[in-house]
């Protein structure tokens, strides 16, 4: 939770500045205080810079993969003791995708194009 507003925080990694815009205002009018970064090299160094409650991870993004910085992410909560819960998104929808991320070390999934009423109702399943 973030001390200075009272709201949780999450992270949101999302290369398409159109998603990110509007996963950002949807996330703030829903109550939480929104880290946006376009890259998963960007997601981890915010990582480490702060503490967040919950990170949107997407799969697909330029310098470093979700699962590259999911796993990233997941090496230093071991010497920091801790878990973040990481949910996946992404346009693959196949069979195999999901297993995939939750095999990666993410705790779940969404599915592009975003259902708001989905992303949520799985944030609130976590923070």
């Amino acid at each position: 939770m973030n001390k200075d507003s009272g709201r949780q925080r999450v992270l949101l990694a999302e290369d398409d500045l159109v998603s990110r815009k509007m996963i950002t205002i949807f996330l703030d009018k829903n109550g939480f205080d929104v880290i946006a970064v376009d890259n998963g090299k960007e997601a981890v160094l915010a990582f480490q810079r702060e503490s967040f409650q919950l990170i949107l991870m997407d799969i697909n993004m330029p310098s470093l993969d979700g699962y590259s910085a999911t796993a990233n992410i997941r090496l230093k909560e071991k010497d920091l003791k801790c878990h973040t819960p990481i949910i996946a998104m992404t346009a693959h929808a196949l069979k195999g995708d999901q297993e995939k991320c939750l095999e990666s070390g993410m705790d779940d999934y969404l599915t592009k194009p975003l259902d708001f009423s989905q992303v949520l109702e799985k944030i609130r399943k976590y923070v």
